[in-house]
């Protein structure tokens, strides 16, 4: 017994207990599907960074990025929570010399939870359960370039109001787990212009659409630093319908 005690204190000291952050972000992989053994692994090998507005970031070879608060731009679109920055296809073995190197911009304070593109790749060329996340993730990168960014039907109004929309998600997971900042109603980073390119379209448009959303008492300036960088949304609902193609009511 005395020796059973010895062996279980040495491998007290040679496994390091869990840390209260790698029990959250394993509880965030398993609620993402994630087996119990896998989502112990991702959690211990992950970290998550904070980034301050105007920090880049490169999704490179070595590693893969979950945007978990906060927003970020590829020079073009905008991208917020849960999104997943650089190459999902982790089976394929890069050249030397040519990995894919994304380069990304925080137009607002975030945390991103960083992954070793090796531990992921290892675990979803045995694991069924991280292979479906994968596919679940680019599922998702899918209907959110149809859905915010794809050209339809939908006025450039209807548009703005969808990408506010999205812009202003926060994963209720991450911040549940304590992994991210309780919810803010301000949603601050892009500007106008950030917007604009975003959508393709003028700056005059997205003022117009702008000044269409605050009259309608659906969105405010916060006059929380530049007030092209801050929004608040007012009434959530009536902005889904909005981006959703449904009008407005009548000013009283």
């Amino acid at each position: 017994m005395a020796g059973l005690d010895l062996d279980e204190a040495r491998a007290e000291r040679i496994v390091p207990r869990s840390t209260s952050r790698e029990i959250r972000l394993q509880q965030y992989f398993m609620g993402k599907g994630v087996g119990a053994e896998a989502a112990s692994e991702l959690a211990g090998l992950s970290g998550i960074y904070r980034h301050a507005r105007g920090d880049r970031t490169v999704a490179s070879g070595p590693f893969m990025e979950i945007v978990a608060s906060g927003i970020v731009t590829d020079g073009r679109r905008l991208w917020g929570a849960e999104w997943w920055l650089g190459d999902l296809d982790v089976f394929r073995e890069p050249m030397r010399g040519r990995l894919s190197r994304s380069r990304y911009e925080f137009v607002s304070p975030g945390r991103t939870i960083r992954i070793p593109r090796e531990v992921m790749r290892s675990w979803a060329m045995r694991d069924l359960s991280v292979q479906r996340l994968l596919h679940q993730v680019l599922t998702d990168r899918f209907d959110i370039l149809d859905g915010v960014y794809g050209l339809d039907h939908r006025t450039p109004l209807s548009r703005l109001a969808q990408l506010l929309l999205y812009l202003s998600f926060r994963s209720p997971d991450l911040v549940k787990l304590r992994l991210i900042p309780g919810r803010d109603d301000v949603l601050y980073g892009p500007t106008q212009r950030h917007l604009a390119d975003a959508l393709g379209v003028s700056l005059a448009t997205v003022e117009k659409g702008m000044s269409q959303l605050r009259k309608n008492h659906i969105l405010a300036s916060s006059g929380k630093g530049r007030a092209n960088r801050a929004y608040t949304i007012i009434n959530l609902d009536l902005l889904t319908i909005v981006a959703n193609g449904g009008t407005m009511p009548p000013l009283e």
